[in-house]
């Protein structure tokens, strides 16, 4: 029989438990971390690894991701320019202005393809020119301020003060290269193979050099994006030549690259499985993040001598919670945007059809496509409408997921371009404030 597994002190739902025994089989494992959620309607799992075997054929589908090796990085940034930004809000303005036209993003251009392919040459390096961007709608990049205590320099014990620490943060995926090994994957499972025969043997597809692609194809188009970024804003930003590339491009030097959506073969002696993390992966990540609503910003750990580069292990196969549970479907957020848009406009002075409109004006921007339509509305992305719920694990399970000694930093956002919604539901939007 399948094993499930739970965080000391944590309840399973009912529901959750019935779909983890309906998809598992009887040779696999599954963590349940904090904040897990299952989709009954997508049938999609968050916060949550698997073990699965590797030799076995018939691999539950549902338990793989289409958004392979998503995640998110950030660099900090330091200096008067990060400062004006976060404190002068003409100076915001303008920076925001200038993100929400540098970063290219799916959602805007149906045209454009992000990320790299997932075929290289012969050494694991691109054949082709790519372009970096936003993947999906989930997408964001920007400033995010933090005050945190830490002393002056690591030896200062009993020297704590606040500190104040600007981030360039940003939350993409692999685009291109999720896409196609996913689909070379289930095509490949579908055919009854298992994990080991699609992944390691001898001309099997996906493959191996297909699994070392994609595994660092996340990672590379978020670098890029920091990089652009960092130059639209005009900040500084440590970077490093691309060599998967050879040399292409130039990367953002990270202080955090937190991954998610991963799998990797067990090193574990005489454990022969394939670990799925749809959390995030601490072994597979440089740092440790915890995303919150996007309007509270996002949770960073950092060691106790204040270092964002230290080795998580813990009894959950060394996995953290990344996303938070979702409060509503697009669908039922899409509703209650058209009825907020649909009330400003029979206003005789519009004040905005966001209850927080003026905040969400200050820090954050976005880009949807146009349609060409005469007095459209500006959408707002649909996470800044209560689409998700805030953080709420750490509270109570640090010790059991081992960052109790950690220092908890929140990044508040300052100056934040998300991906907009998507053409689909723009056009659905429209026809129904028009409409009324």
């Amino acid at each position: 029989m399948s094993k499930i597994l739970c965080i000391e002190g944590q309840e399973l739902s009912p529901s959750l438990r019935a779909a983890l025994i309906k998809t598992l089989r009887t040779c696999d494992e599954a963590t349940v971390l904090p904040q897990a959620t299952h989709s009954a309607a997508t049938g999609v799992y968050k916060n949550i690894a698997f073990r699965l075997d590797a030799n076995e054929p018939d691999a539950p589908l549902s338990v793989f991701s289409p958004a392979w090796f998503s995640g998110v990085s950030a660099v900090e940034v330091t200096g008067t320019v990060a400062s004006r930004i976060v404190n002068d809000p003409s100076a915001r303005a303008k920076a925001m202005q200038a993100l929400r036209f540098a970063i290219p993003s799916e959602t805007f251009d149906p045209d454009l393809t992000v990320g790299p392919e997932l075929d290289g040459d012969a050494t694991d390096c691109d054949k082709d020119r790519w372009e970096c961007g936003f993947d999906s709608s989930a997408c964001f990049c920007g400033l995010f301020a933090a005050t945190h205590s830490r002393a002056p320099t690591p030896t200062a014990v009993g020297q704590n003060r606040s500190h104040e620490r600007v981030y360039l943060v940003v939350k993409a995926g692999a685009g291109l290269a999720a896409a196609t090994f996913h689909a070379r994957l289930l095509a490949s499972l579908k055919q009854h193979k298992s994990l080991h025969d699609c992944l390691e043997a001898a001309g099997s597809s996906p493959g191996p050099a297909a699994l070392r692609r994609v595994a660092r194809a996340g990672s590379r188009n978020r670098a890029r994006i920091l990089k652009l970024a960092g130059e639209a804003l005009g900040l500084e930003v440590d970077s490093a030549p691309d060599q998967s590339s050879k040399g292409a491009y130039r990367l953002a030097t990270c202080c955090v690259d937190v991954s998610s959506n991963t799998i990797r073969r067990l090193d574990e002696k005489g454990i022969n499985k394939y670990q799925v993390s749809l959390a995030c992966d601490a072994v597979a990540s440089k740092g440790l993040v915890s995303l919150s609503n996007l309007a509270d910003g996002v949770v960073m750990f950092l060691s106790s001598t204040g270092d964002t580069n230290f080795v998580l292990r813990n009894e959950a196969w060394s996995t953290l919670p990344l996303s938070t549970p979702r409060l509503k479907s697009d669908k039922d957020v899409l509703e209650k945007v058209c009825a907020a848009h649909r009330a400003d406009r029979a206003r005789r002075v519009r004040i905005g059809a966001h209850e927080d409109d003026a905040f969400l004006r200050d820090k954050f921007t976005w880009r949807n496509r146009e349609f060409g339509g005469a007095d459209e509305p500006d959408f707002e992305p649909l996470a800044l409408w209560g689409s998700h719920a805030t953080e709420s694990f750490f509270s109570s399970y640090a010790r059991e997921l081992g960052v109790a000694a950690c220092q908890v930093v929140k990044l508040l956002p300052a100056a934040v371009c998300v991906a907009g919604l998507e053409g689909g539901q723009i056009r659905a939007a429209l026809r129904t404030v028009r409409g009324a």
